[in-house]
């Protein structure tokens, strides 16, 4: 079981336990991931000690959470706790008051953006499958990645692009499974998860590379001003990138699991804002192996937890959606944009 399969069957596991899914599902899901029954089997008896709401493997090494720890540019020291701050009136879009259906919150046709598919090749010549949006006045503006869950390019993720776009970025999304049709293929949850254990993190930041490479080029981008941010699986994929020395600016990973080894972030720049669920035992376990890694950095970095959140709090199709934290944390993540790409 790799590092990426070990995160999608913990996540199907935890569904389980809370009841999102029944156990046919879970063992259809995790046979697909794992590759046989036996492989499923072994990993839920493997989990089976842990009580509703946790894993065996997550429970154990779950630190305590905090509202918000920060430290400084220079010399990073104890982190700090804080209050996550509150959402204050803003001109650009924000997650809606309730659930949606469509994902669509921020219409195609909407008046402050240009947005739709965008078609950019990867390094190894590959078309990638992606979707970008800015403002539609004339100027140059600063690069937004966003990485997507692990359902793929869906329409809350395109959307999620649009709104970035209201609040004045280029924000660009690809589907990290574009050679093997993306989302529109692969349209079953667990034949794209299955297809995404196979693929390996440092593949997926090569693409992501070639993204940014591909922004630097855009005549209403400004090339030196590139920023990240991901949700869930993305929010991992960010500190991949991180991890792997892609050169960002800023940086905004929404509870996301943290690289095995995360000693490569050691040497990053950018600036970060980590996005934690208040519940979230499976990621939350990494906090402290990414803050050390920040700590060597020198970089500024600031964690929020977002209290009363379960992992996916943002994502307004899903059943954790929890609307006033999104927006809270939505706010807090084009602010720290604003601040450090501005």
């Amino acid at each position: 079981m790799n590092e990426t399969q070990r995160y999608l069957a913990v996540e199907h596991y935890e569904d389980f336990q809370d009841g999102l899914i029944g156990r046919r599902e879970l063992f259809r899901r995790l046979t697909l991931i794992l590759g046989t029954s036996a492989a499923a089997s072994a990993f839920v008896a493997a989990c089976g000690g842990a009580p509703a709401g946790t894993t065996a493997t997550a429970a154990a090494t779950a630190p305590a959470t905090a509202a918000a720890t920060t430290a400084p540019t220079a010399a990073p020291t104890a982190a700090a706790t804080t209050a996550a701050s509150p959402a204050p009136a803003v001109a650009y879009a924000t997650p809606p008051p309730a659930t949606t259906t469509d994902g669509i919150t921020v219409k195609t046709d909407d008046p402050r953006i240009t947005a739709g598919p965008q078609t950019i090749k990867a390094a190894d010549g590959a078309n990638l499958i992606g979707y970008l949006s800015r403002p539609k006045a004339d100027g140059k503006y600063p690069a937004i990645l966003v990485m997507h869950e692990n359902r793929g390019l869906l329409e809350h993720i395109k959307d999620v692009t649009r709104r970035a776009a209201t609040a004045g970025f280029a924000a660009v999304a690809i589907d990290v499974l574009s050679r093997d049709g993306g989302a529109d293929k692969l349209s079953d949850q667990a034949a794209y998860n299955a297809a995404l254990g196979r693929r390996a993190p440092a593949d997926m930041v090569k693409d992501f590379a070639s993204v940014l490479d591909f922004m630097k080029t855009q005549p209403y981008v400004n090339g030196t001003k590139l920023g990240a941010t991901g949700f869930c699986f993305g929010g991992g994929t960010v500190w991949h990138l991180l991890n792997g020395g892609v050169a960002v600016q800023a940086a905004a990973p929404f509870y996301g699991p943290v690289p095995q080894d995360p000693s490569g972030i050691a040497s990053t720049k950018a600036a970060v804002l980590g996005v934690f669920a208040e519940t979230d035992n499976n990621v939350n376990a990494g906090m402290a192996r990414v803050e050390e890694a920040l700590k060597k950095a020198a970089t500024t970095y600031k964690f929020n937890t977002y209290p009363g959140t379960m992992h996916g709090f943002h994502n307004d199709t899903g059943q954790r959606y929890n609307a006033d934290q999104s927006r809270k944390a939505w706010v807090d993540a084009i602010e720290w944009f604003r601040k450090y790409l501005g």
